[in-house]
């Protein structure tokens, strides 16, 4: 079985179907089958307005968003399910990583 990184945490039996439905080459139209619409947020203007939407929506009493952006360093490969950032701070004498 070959290395799926994107699914490192599932199932074998999983993996194993998935591998079926690549080396029978019909893994896309099962994804698109499943999630027929695509969307169609592609701008940083756009997301700002989905996100305004949703924030109106369920958190209407929350502080107002300061910035919403798409990173354009983030690598979506080694970064596909979260940020991992770590800011240094000097406390006295002390380096902290955190």
């Amino acid at each position: 079985m070959k290395h799926l990184t994107y699914l490192t945490g599932y199932s074998v039996q999983t993996l194993q179907q998935v591998e079926l439905l690549i080396n029978e080459q019909r893994l896309a139209d099962v994804l698109l089958k499943r999630y027929p619409h695509i969307h169609d947020i592609r701008t940083d203007n756009a997301l700002y307005t989905y996100t305004q939407s949703l924030k109106s929506t369920f958190m209407s009493k929350a502080q107002p968003l300061s910035r919403v952006s798409y990173d354009s360093k983030i690598k979506v490969i080694q970064h596909a399910l979260g940020q991992h950032h770590y800011i240094s701070r000097v406390q006295g004498n002390k380096f902290k990583n955190g």
